[in-house]
C-alpha cells in the first residue's frame, strides 16, 4: 500500500532567502501554535538570489530542494531518535514553508487621509474608507501593497492610535504604506511551485530582525535598526512603540568587497578575505597601521589605506540611510540605532556610525527573552559544543528565521505518513524525550506499528 500522508499542526518551516546564505529552520509548535523549540536548521551557499530578491527561480530551486530534503530528513531522524522504532519507515515531506521577506524595492510610504465628521462617532466603516482611500491613492501596476502600519489618527485636536468609538467632527488617519515591487513575491512563489512547495506566510525581513533583537524598550524610546546585508541593506524605524518606516535598499557590503579588488588588483576571495580579517570602517579607527602581504601575490596595502576604501562606500551606504530617517523625522526622535548583518563586522563600524549619525550605535543581538528560549538548541549544533559565544552568533545569523517564527500566525508546514503494517507485532517501548516522545505528535502515528491508514487520516488520502 502507498505512503498515506496527513498534514501535522504541530512543526512549522521558514527560510531566509539571503544572498550569500540560505537558511532554513524547523519548529515543533505547542497546543496553541507557537513555537515551543527547535528540530532542525539547514544552511547552505546561495545561488539565483542577488539584492536580497529572487533573480533566478531556475538556480534557486535548483538550491532549495536538495536543501528542503536535507531538513526533512533533519525533523526525521530527531523524531526517531525519540519516538524509537515505531518511526522507522515514515516519511516526512516539507510542503509549505514560510518566508522572511525581503529585497531591494520594499519600502514604506508616510500617507495621510482626512475624512470629515459632524460631531459623529468615529465607527468601523469610517476607518476602513480611509484606509481604502489609501490604498487606491498608492496602488499602481508596478507595485504591490504589502501593509499598512498604523501610525496614529488626528481626531480632532488628540492624537489617538485608535479612533473608533470617538466622537470628531475631522478624522485624519495616518498609515506607513508598505509596498514593493510586484515581481519579489511572484518570484519566490514561482520559486516554490517549481519544487512542489507552497507559500504559507511572510513577514518583512527588517521587522523580522527588530522581532527578535529590539526590546521593548527600544521599540519605545525610538531606535533605528539597520542590517548591513551583502547585496541590500534594510532599514526599520521604531518609536512609540510602532513601526514608523522601513526600506530596503540596493546597497550592500559586497561592493566594499568589490572597491577592494578593483583597487587593490586582488581576487573576489582575497578581497572578502583581507576586508572581513583587517577591514576597518575609517582610517581614524586603525589600531595597527600596518603593511598587510597578499599570499601568492606580489600585492602590499597598508591597512589605512584599506580602511579609506571602506570608508568610502559606507559613506555612500550612510548618505541614503539618512535620507531615509529624515523622512520620518528619526534622527531627532531616535535614541539609538542598532547594527546587524555582515557588514556589522567591520572594525569600528558602531564608531563610524555614531561619528556620522551621532547617536549611540550597537550591533544588535538576540534579546534575553529569545536567547533563552533558543539557545539551548543552537548550544548543541556541530562545531558549537555547548560553547555560548559560537551559539550566539549562530543564533544571530538566523536572527531573520527566528523573527518569522515570533511574526507570523503559524501553520501546518509538514506532511507525516505511515506505511500500513502487513502483519501484527508488539508494540515497541517508545523512547522518552524531547516532549514526552512527541507522542502526540501524528493522530495514530505514534500508537504502535501496527496501525490502518484509515485511522491515520480519517479514511482520505493526501
Amino acid at each position: 500500500m502507498a505512503n498515506t500522508l496527513q498534514l501535522t499542526d504541530k512543526i512549522a518551516v521558514v527560510l531566509d532567502l539571503g544572498t550569500t546564505k540560505l537558511r532554513a529552520v524547523a519548529a515543533l509548535l505547542d497546543e496553541n501554535k507557537k513555537v515551543s523549540q527547535i528540530l532542525a536548521t539547514e544552511e547552505v551557499d546561495s545561488k539565483g538570489v542577488k539584492h536580497g530578491r529572487v533573480e533566478n527561480y531556475v538556480e534557486l530551486a535548483r538550491v532549495l530542494k536538495p536543501m528542503l530534503t536535507h531538513l526533512a530528513m533533519r525533523i526525521y531522524n530527531k523524531m526517531k531518535d525519540s519516538i524509537g522504532e515505531s518511526f522507522i519507515g515514515t516519511p516526512v515531506e516539507i510542503k509549505k514553508v514560510y518566508i522572511a521577506l525581503g529585497g531591494k524595492g520594499i519600502q514604506g510610504k508616510a500617507q495621510e487621509e482626512p475624512y470629515r465628521l459632524n460631531d459623529q462617532y468615529v465607527d468601523l466603516p469610517v476607518v476602513q474608507k480611509i484606509q481604502e482611500n489609501i490604498r487606491q491613492r498608492v496602488q499602481n501596476d508596478k507595485e504591490v501593497i504589502l501593509d499598512l502600519v498604523n501610525q496614529g489618527y488626528n481626531v480632532d485636536d488628540d492624537i489617538r492610535m485608535e479612533a473608533v468609538g470617538s466622537r470628531a467632527n475631522n478624522v485624519i488617519g495616518r498609515f506607513c504604506v508598505v509596498t514593493a515591487e510586484r515581481g519579489i513575491q511572484e518570484d519566490i512563489t514561482k520559486t516554490l511551485d517549481t519544487i512542489g512547495v507552497e507559500l504559507a506566510g511572510f513577514t518583512l525581513l527588517p521587522f523580522a530582525l527588530a522581532e527578535v533583537m529590539l526590546s521593548d524598550a527600544d521599540k519605545e524610546v525610538g531606535t533605528t535598526l539597520i542590517d548591513l546585508g551583502a547585496s541590500s541593506t534594510s532599514i526599520a524605524i521604531y518609536r512609540d512603540n510602532v513601526r514608523r518606516h522601513v526600506r530596503v535598499l540596493h546597497l550592500g557590503s559586497k561592493l566594499i568587497t568589490q572597491d577592494i579588488k578593483k583597487v587593490c588588483g586582488l581576487t573576489a576571495e582575497d578581497a572578502e578575505k583581507i576586508k572581513k580579517k583587517y577591514g576597518y570602517a575609517y582610517p581614524g579607527g586603525v589600531e595597527e597601521d600596518n603593511t598587510l602581504r597578499i599570499p601568492n601575490s606580489d600585492v602590499r596595502i597598508v591597512v589605512s589605506e584599506l580602511a579609506a576604501i571602506i570608508e568610502a562606500r559606507l559613506e555612500e551606504l550612510m548618505a541614503y540611510l539618512l535620507g531615509e530617517m529624515n523622512k520620518v523625522q528619526a534622527l531627532s526622535s531616535t535614541r539609538k540605532i542598532i547594527l546587524t548583518g555582515n557588514g556589522a563586522r567591520l572594525k569600528k563600524v558602531c564608531e563610524k556610525f555614531t561619528n556620522e549619525f551621532g547617536l549611540d550605535t550597537e550591533v544588535g543581538k538576540i534579546k534575553d527573552s529569545y536567547y533563552e528560549k533558543y539557545s539551548p538548541y543552537f548550544a548543541t549544533m556541530d562545531g558549537v559544543n555547548g560553547n555560548m559565544s559560537k551559539a550566539a552568533r549562530y543564533m544571530n545569523a538566523f536572527a531573520a528565521c527566528l523573527g518569522t517564527l515570533e511574526s507570523c500566525d503559524l501553520e501546518s508546514c509538514v506532511l507525516v505518513g505511515k506505511k500500513e503494517a502487513v502483519t501484527a507485532t508488539p508494540a515497541p517501548v517508545k523512547k522518552k524525550g524531547l516532549l514526552g516522545g512527541l507522542r502526540d505528535l501524528f493522530t495514530g502515528v505514534t500508537d504502535g506499528v501496527v496501525g490502518k491508514a484509515e485511522d491515520i487520516i480519517g479514511g482520505k488520502e493526501i
